[in-house]
């Protein structure tokens, strides 16, 4: 066990896998934490949602994950559990979420997960644990209410060591307040790689018999997202095929002033195994980027992103780093790290995606000033 007087931030985070345990993570590495990701496999319906929560602790950057297997199927007595037991769904996306408690409600689940977590956290010297809890489950769960996150906390600091001997352990609960239009938002903004959240409590498997699946559409989970969705901008990313259509975005975006022939990457651009990104706003162009095959100066990062820029009116709002996150998705695939120069204001949204600094500050002729900057499998 680690010393609980350990100076480090340390939070651990229950991971599941789904939008607001992601936003949780995302919103604690801003907040300066080291984290221990906790994801349970407790017997729910579908294992792709822990296959979701190994993709975003890589994605977030956390320092350790860990699954735990709890078998809660031999409780039973939640749809989540047993097959036998069927998930309340509406085919209509826009009908609203039951108020009262659901079946897919699995009895007393918070109260176990924080067990673990809090058992871990002592373990590693954490001050916090951070939980996906929000205001939209009060009225269905009643292990997610404000009332039941204030009383574990005061269970926690009087049943572990670090309690007794003066410590204090908080559940940190960012979410508890916000609708899920504001916890989107929020994860956007964050920069949290939305596409690989899976929150759908009965996943499908795809008909072509991969083993990729898609949500429901129908569930309570499925139709709380779909709903808030709609009332935010729409977000698309799209892989451009002609060559042309990169080189007119760089040239607005970072070459204004300078030549076409300046925002062209002769060595890069043509290459089948290069990849060229746009970012749309609700049909709008907001955005561009480039990654392709470059090893690194310090050899640790195969892949390497140039050309990435947002238009100044979408600044701001995290679509940076959605395009990070595509291109991350993309290495993980791949097994690959990624590498970048980037400019200085773009540092913080790429720290947030978890590249570090790997050089001194240096100066590209008419562009400015730049950091070099890695990101490896979520290290």
């Amino acid at each position: 066990m680690q010393d609980h007087k350990d100076t480090k931030k340390r939070a651990v985070v229950l991971l599941s896998g789904g939008l607001d345990s992601a936003t949780v993570a995302a919103w604690l590495k801003r907040e300066g934490y080291s984290i221990i990701a906790l994801s349970v496999d407790y017997g729910q319906r579908h294992i792709a949602e822990l296959v979701a929560a190994r993709e975003l602790a890589a994605l977030i950057g956390v320092e350790e994950h860990l699954t735990i297997p709890l078998d809660l199927g031999a409780i039973g007595a939640s749809a989540l559990t047993d097959p036998a037991i069927e998930v309340p769904k509406q085919a209509d996306s826009s009908a609203p979420v039951v108020t009262d408690i659901p079946a897919t409600y699995v009895p007393a689940r918070n109260i176990l997960f924080l067990s673990l977590a809090l058992g871990l956290a002592e373990a590693r010297g954490a001050q916090s644990i951070g939980i996906g809890v929000n205001a939209l489950d009060y009225s269905g769960y009643p292990d997610c209410r404000p009332e039941f996150i204030a009383a574990f906390e005061r269970v926690a600091n009087l049943a572990t060591r670090v309690g007794v001997e003066g410590g204090e352990i908080k559940l940190l609960t960012p979410l508890q307040d916000l609708s899920k239009v504001e916890i989107m938002r929020m994860a956007r903004q964050l920069g949290v790689p939305v596409s690989a959240t899976l929150s759908c409590y009965d996943p499908q498997a795809e008909a072509n018999g991969s083993a990729r699946v898609e949500p429901c559409g129908q569930c309570d989970a499925c139709r709380l997202r779909v709903q808030a969705e709609a009332k935010l901008p729409t977000w698309e990313l799209r892989q451009l095929d002609g060559v042309e259509e990169i080189v007119d975005l760089r040239h607005h975006y970072l070459r204004q002033g300078q030549p076409r022939d300046s925002a062209h990457y002769p060595d890069i651009d043509d290459l089948d195994t290069t990849a060229h990104l746009a970012a749309f706003v609700d049909d709008a162009l907001a955005g561009c980027a480039t990654m392709h095959s470059d090893i690194s100066p310090s050899g640790r990062c195969q892949l390497r992103i140039r050309g990435m820029a947002v238009e100044e009116g979408f600044r701001g709002q995290g679509l940076g780093a959605a395009l990070v996150r595509w291109c991350q998705q993309r290495a993980l695939r791949s097994g690959d790290g990624i590498w970048c120069n980037a400019r200085i204001r773009a540092v913080s949204m790429y720290a947030r995606c978890g590249f570090e600094i790997v050089s001194d500050e240096f100066e590209i002729e008419k562009i400015g000033p730049h950091y070099r900057m890695e990101w490896k499998d979520g290290e």
